[in-house]
């Protein structure tokens, strides 16, 4: 062969002599065992071209034979060279592994473990998996994948020994095996070449096996309780351990930490968590996260076929409950799978604790509960589907609810409308002179709108709006806002679905309703309606009640005007009178600085009945008073008329005393006259005038009523002078209302006074004088002609006069000569 040519078409020659181009063993075999041949050889037997001297280089000894030039020496023998393939030779990698395999429509089991062996052959790097037979399985066992190089991936790549460990997943042609573990020599070989195996693992149990294997085991028997329950419901009834829990979920998605109330109930064990619901919502409103119940401490294991999602487990499952012991604060409880912490108690459990259990609660635990940041809550917009309403409510529940209606709104005002008449705000000539009926329902605030029919229109009449809400244009969609009453006015323009309105009347019953109810509309609108009607003629009846209530009204001011002049301060005889407090023998009670504020009239005739039926001589005249009273409503006023009587003997009672009508003591000259026979509630009274409260509580004494022969009853006090005729102040009967004549009758009536005596009609022809001031009648001064002096008069009025003197215990207004 040419070395020095390239190896190109032409240039390559071939030896003609070869015959032989067989490959020779590389074994050899003797006495029946292999061993390699250290003579290596080419095609043929021929000599290779690294034996031939050329390739020879010093320092290779081998090859290079320094014995040539300088003689052969001795040598040791080279080792030899075994390969993989025989050094591997029976040797083997063997991991325990099991593959999942489903079964379907069998209740008995859903899925079987089958256990298989996977092993690596290290002469060639193939595996094969071999499932032991178990005798009577029913099952196809034996080899599951012959020997061969499985392949890894995608990439051309074969499972290696290097890619083998304990706990892993092996695919193989689309079934996964699991290793658990493997053999020793297979974990010292693997340790060996530098590889650690991971922990070993469990085989799984099969479902089916399990239960044939439980079904071979006798259940232990639970022994019964000698507990006396209607004992310990009459102990411990109503008595409940109350704890504070908390479940700290925020390990999850969208956890938090929640709290909860636990009860134990001491009657019966039963346990119940309430949960506790904050103001933020957001979740469903159940008021317990677990009903009374025993609650399960352990329990035994139950078969991977118990139907957990159908079945409870039941006390033959359940080894412990909880107990009172097993709940102290600290402590992480489960419940169903969920852990509870126990941060605190209340005093009685502590107690109980303490004084039955001689065990000590901890302090209670400081539990942090994550502060978060509160955003604006916007609301969505309006998804097309029902009202905006609709919409909104879906923002205030999980479970939306209709939007609330106005029931009594509806109730009061079911089928009342404002109607109104309407124009068309036409553009095209067709639609002029077209009329509509607005109909606005009070009682939900939709509105209809309907065309008045027209002979030859050629326009179908009739309905144009069905009953809505209508929106205004200014409203937005999300959150519109409506019209409503205050809105409609004569030439009001209302728009509906791109089509003008303008209204150009409407109802009376528009009218009266925004009269009724005029906080509702502003007062542009009550007189642009007003007007309407004035102008159609509508409003002659009210028109004509209005000039009849001016009337009246300026009739009633002129009245209360001729009243406050009739009615002037009262005399110096009048406040005698109210001092002396006579209230009782007389026929109405003194006057109240302030009248009450009431409609009430009493005519004048009232006040003198007692006396004309008496029939008084001009000897036994005794004090009587009246009360006179304007027209006006709000400007009542009292007149009192009085008269005194003969100087008469006197004793004075011990306590003060009451007396019929007739028979009063009369007027004296005694300085203590006035204080002698004043009622004892006369104090109080003056109080309660000064507070402008009515001050007469009188009730007929069981004297008079005795007297009468009228059976005494036990009637409810009434205050003030109404009260005496068992009518309340803020309510009197017809016929105790003034008429309104009484002035005129008044004024005869003290004009017809009858004359007492030639001494009286004497006096009375004298000119009146200003009144003495009440320090000259307290403090009289010591000569015998003073204004205070002793007089022999069996006559005093209330007006004093030139000569004669007054008498002592004239209260009011008296005054130097």
């Amino acid at each position: 062969m040419a070395w020095g040519l390239p190896k190109l078409p032409g240039l390559t020659f071939s030896d003609p002599t070869k015959t032989q181009y067989h490959i020779r063993s590389s074994l050899r075999y003797y006495q029946g065992h292999r061993f390699p041949d250290t003579l290596i050889r080419g095609p043929g037997g021929t000599a290779t071209d690294v034996d031939s001297n050329a390739f020879a280089l010093p320092d290779d000894s081998v090859t290079y034979d320094p014995s040539l030039t300088y003689g052969r020496v001795k040598q040791a023998a080279l080792p030899a060279v075994i390969p993989h393939w025989v050094h591997y030779d029976k040797r083997c990698l063997k991991f325990t592994a099991f593959f999942k395999q489903p079964v379907f429509e069998n209740p008995d089991e859903n899925y079987r473990v089958r256990v298989v062996n996977i092993v690596y052959f290290l002469e060639d790097d193939t595996i094969t998996v071999i499932e032991p037979r178990v005798k009577n399985s029913g099952l196809w066992q034996g080899r599951m994948v012959k020997r061969g190089k499985i392949p890894k991936n995608d990439l051309g790549e074969f499972w290696h020994w290097k890619d083998l460990d304990i706990g892993k997943d092996i695919c193989m042609y689309g079934k996964v095996f699991h290793t658990v573990s493997c053999d020793l020599y297979t974990k010292e070989w693997l340790e060996s070449q530098g590889i650690e195996l991971s922990k070993e693992e469990d085989l799984p149990t099969d479902p089916y096996t399990e239960k044939e294997r439980w079904k071979n085991i006798q259940p232990p028997k639970r022994s019964k309780s000698h507990d006396d329950r209607l004992l310990r419901f009459l102990e411990y009834e109503g008595k409940v351990l109350s704890f504070n829990v908390v479940w700290d979920n925020r390990d999850a998605e969208h956890g938090e930490l929640t709290e909860y109330k636990m009860y134990y109930f001491l009657q019966d064990d039963n346990i119940s968590i309430k949960e506790l619901h904050d103001g933020r919502g957001g979740k469903d409103p159940f008021p317990l996260l677990l009903k009374k119940r025993k609650l399960p401490k352990k329990w035994k294991e139950r078969p991977v076929s118990f139907p957990s999602i159908a079945l409870e487990i039941t006390d033959e499952e359940v080894t412990e409950y909880y107990s009172p012991r097993d709940l102290i604060v600290g402590e992480t409880i489960f419940v169903l799978g969920r852990r509870f912490l126990i941060f605190d108690c209340d005093a009685f459990t502590r107690k109980y604790y303490k004084s039955m259990l001689n065990i000590e609660q901890p302090p209670p635990i400081e539990v942090r509960h994550d502060t978060r940041k509160e955003f604006p809550k916007s609301f969505p917009p309006h998804i097309g589907i029902g009202a905006p309403e609709d919409t909104l409510q879906s923002c205030f529940g999980l479970v939306p609810k209709p939007p609330h209606k106005d029931v009594i709104k509806y109730n009061l005002n079911a089928n009342k409308y404002l109607r109104y008449l309407c124009e068309l705000d036409w553009i095209h000539p067709e639609d002029n002179g077209r009329q509509f009926v607005m109909a606005y329902s009070l009682a939900d605030g939709t509105l209809k709108i309907g065309e008045i029919p027209r002979r030859n229109s050629g326009i179908r009449e009739g309905k144009f709006l069905k009953a809505m809400r209508l929106q205004t244009p200014e409203s937005n969609p999300n959150f519109p806002t409506y019209f409503t009453p205050d809105r409609f006015y004569i030439g009001a323009i209302v728009p509906v679905f791109k089509h003008r309105f303008k209204i150009v009347g409407c109802d009376l019953y528009v009218y009266r309703y925004m009269s009724a109810n005029p906080e509702k509309f502003p007062q542009e609108v009550i007189d642009n309606v007003r007007n309407y009607h004035m102008r159609e003629g509508n409003l002659k009846d009210e028109l004509e009640e209005a000039i009849r209530d001016e009337q009246a009204a300026e009739t009633r001011a002129q009245l209360a005007k001729i009243g406050q002049a009739a009615v002037a301060e009262p005399s110096a005889m009048e406040r005698c009178l109210t001092a002396l407090n006579v209230v009782e023998g007389s026929a109405t009670p003194p006057r109240p600085p302030t009248p009450p504020m009431t409609t009430d009239r009493l005519p004048y005739e009232e006040s003198l009945r007692i006396n004309r039926l008496s029939k008084p001589t001009c000897d036994n005249i005794v004090p009587l008073k009246g009360i006179l009273k304007s027209g006006a409503a709000k400007d009542d006023h009292q007149k009192v008329v009085c008269f005194s009587g003969p100087e008469v003997e006197r004793q004075e009672p011990a306590h003060p005393a009451t007396y019929q009508p007739g028979q009063q003591p009369h007027f004296d000259e005694d300085p203590n006259f006035c204080h002698k026979f004043k009622d004892a509630d006369a104090d109080d009274r003056a109080e309660r005038r000064a507070k402008d409260i009515c001050p007469y509580e009188l009730i007929p004494s069981k004297q008079i009523q005795n007297q009468a022969g009228e059976e005494v009853a036990v009637k409810p006090k009434l205050p003030g002078y109404l009260g005496t005729y068992d009518v309340d102040c803020k309510e009197a009967p017809e016929y105790m209302r003034l008429p309104s004549d009484a002035y005129e009758k008044i004024k005869h009536m003290r004009r017809d006074v009858p004359e007492i005596s030639p001494q009286a009609l004497r006096m009375s022809k004298f000119p009146p004088e200003p009144m003495p001031s009440v320090d000259t009648c307290v403090n009289p001064p010591p000569e015998p002609q003073g204004p205070c002096a002793v007089t022999k008069e069996d006559v005093s009025f209330s007006c004093p006069r030139v000569e004669p003197g007054l008498p002592c215990c004239d209260p009011d207004k008296r005054e130097q000569k």
